[in-house]
């Protein structure tokens, strides 16, 4: 069958009979796997310092600090928001760093139990400082100090005596040396110094391979077994790395990152928004996008962490987290009280992370349905195809008494020749359309103003329109997509790598993409894939502004 034809300037993904995937563009040898060019200095992102800073000094909270740094903005094309080589430091963060580095130091210096961790008290002073400052550093950069860096930090240190009132002069040479740490662009910035070309790549050395694995499945620095691993040289190893990453996705830490990944692809911080109208909704919870959030959190990490589950279980699964409130919503029977649950939907009903409460209810309007806004999501986030925002002087469709959601978007949206057909008819109305038997807040309806909806459509699934009959069949679909899939890979390679996609990734994201889609791939199995990938342990000749 043919591909979609798009007929409508702005609707971008499928163009004539040739399937055009996001980053395909130049041709590269069949099967190859190139890195694609990107920051040697990716920032970290305030997520990212907290939980370094978290780790550095083995604190057993959060300082909190990343709040009061200055927020970043990205490009308005970035999914994620860790984009290292666009995340900049301007007057107000570094002001921001400088006054953070010196209320940790302070708090560490403060707390005896920390510092002595840090530096063991006792013997030649001289000689604790430098451990001191050897250990902290190497930690700190996260790769061993070269002689002229231990030197100068150990200038700093001596610096600080009669700085800080009455403190003793290690104490005071460990605060200033901590807040000069915290200001390091090592510290700051993930910097790749290898150079050493290999086969028209440059592998990384052993510590940048241990960030990497780190900030990717960690979000944060690496621990003393992955730090030891990379003064052995193991990680040069595509299987030494692979028996790190299994290692460390059975750590909590791995479970937040997936689960902010997952956030972060389908706009969870929305939830927060859902807020439909009393007037229509009175019986319904006033923290229902508070649960949803829970509910999202608790279904990710239940299908990739408790049943090795794969992106396929993401989008068909019936099973979810509810609590009583969350059970009214879903029509559920029997007795639920305010914490979750795990419980079955039912399955001709509800397939996926689509059919729950947070996607329907924040993609709808506070009355009524959106197929438009459910529909671009889908077709954004799940087909990756890019959906240009409408002219600034498109009306908003009317509502009409009497008539249903979808008789208004069709009314309104796909008249022939008009300027939305294009888009609405062939892309977004059909992915949006099979969602018309949930309301405003998620729960099953059969009719609308006493017509019978109408969730049946043909959205276009891998180039070609696929007739569905409502949301799980549109489930199902998705899940034996191959775009789908590729879809789903591209992010995690962006996630993982913290920049755009780029056409060197399409053999990575293919291989992934078939195995995910024939193989039900667990997600764990996926991120195993990527980390130990050429693509993830080299880096490219060029940088990402060249």
């Amino acid at each position: 069958m043919l591909a979609l034809s798009v007929l409508a300037a702005g609707c971008q993904g499928y163009v004539g009979d040739t399937p055009t995937r996001p980053g395909q563009g130049r041709a590269l040898p069949e099967g190859v796997v190139q890195p694609a060019p990107q920051s040697r200095a990716p920032r970290l992102t305030h997520d990212q310092w907290e939980r370094t800073v978290q780790d550095l000094f083995g604190l057993e909270e959060p300082t909190g600090l990343s709040d009061s740094l200055r927020a970043d903005s990205l490009r308005g094309d970035a999914t994620f928001d860790n984009r290292g080589g666009e995340l900049e430091v301007d007057e107000a963060l570094w002001s921001g760093y400088q006054r953070a580095s010196a209320t940790v130091a302070e708090q560490v210096v403060d707390d005896a139990t920390v510092l002595d961790g840090l530096a063991p008290p006792g013997g030649d002073p001289d000689a604790r400082a430098e451990d001191f400052v050897r250990e902290l550093g190497a930690r700190a950069h996260r790769r061993p100090l070269s002689d002229d860096e231990v030197t100068e930090y150990l200038n700093v240190f001596a610096s600080a005596s009669g700085l800080y009132g009455d403190l003793d002069d290690f104490r005071a040479g460990a605060r200033l040396t901590i807040e000069a740490m915290l200001q390091s662009p090592f510290f700051l910035y993930r910097i790749e110094d290898s150079v050493d070309e290999e086969e028209g790549t440059i592998p990384l050395d052993d510590y940048e391979v241990a960030s990497r694995l780190s900030y990717t499945l960690w979000g944060s620095m690496p621990d003393e077994e992955l730090f030891a691993a990379a003064a052995a040289d193991m990680l040069s190893d595509p299987e030494q790395v692979e028996v790190q990453a299994r290692r460390m996705l059975e750590d909590p830490r791995a479970r937040d990152v997936v689960v902010d990944f997952h956030r972060q692809l389908f706009d969870v911080d929305t939830f927060g928004g859902i807020s439909p109208d009393p007037d229509v909704y009175a019986g319904v919870s006033d923290r229902l996008g508070e649960l949803a959030v829970q509910e999202h959190d608790l279904f990710v990490t239940e299908i990739v962490f408790h049943r090795d589950g794969s992106y396929r279980d993401l989008l068909t699964s019936s099973d979810t987290h509810v609590n009583d409130e969350l059970a009214a919503v879903y029509g559920l029977e029997g007795d639920f009280g305010d914490e979750m649950e795990l419980v079955s939907l039912d399955p001709t009903r509800r397939r996926g992370i689509f059919t729950q409460v947070g996607f329907l209810a924040s993609n709808a309007t506070r009355r009524s349905s959106d197929p438009i806004h459910r529909g671009v999501f889908l077709a954004e986030r799940v087909a990756c195809i890019h959906i240009d925002a409408p002219p600034d002087d498109t009306p908003a469709p009317e509502v009409s008494d009497g008539q249903t959601t979808r008789e208004n978007i069709e009314l309104h949206t796909e008249q022939p020749g008009s300027v939305c057909a294009g888009c609405h008819a062939q892309i977004i109305n059909p992915f949006g359309y099979p969602f018309e038997h949930f309301d405003a807040v998620g729960a099953w309806r059969d009719t609308e103003n006493g017509v019978m909806v109408d969730p049946t459509a043909s959205p276009p699934i891998d180039g070609a329109p696929t007739p569905v009959s409502d949301a799980t069949e549109l489930a199902e679909s998705l899940a034996d997509s191959t775009w789908t899939h590729e879809c789903y890979v591209r992010h995690w390679i962006e996630y993982a790598l913290g920049r755009a996609s780029a056409p060197e990734d399409q053999a990575l994201v293919s291989e992934l993409a078939e195995a995910s889609r024939d193989e039900s791939l667990p997600v764990k199995e996926l991120l195993v894939s990527i980390v130990t990938s050429r693509a993830f342990l080299h880096r490219s000749l060029r940088e990402e502004s060249e």
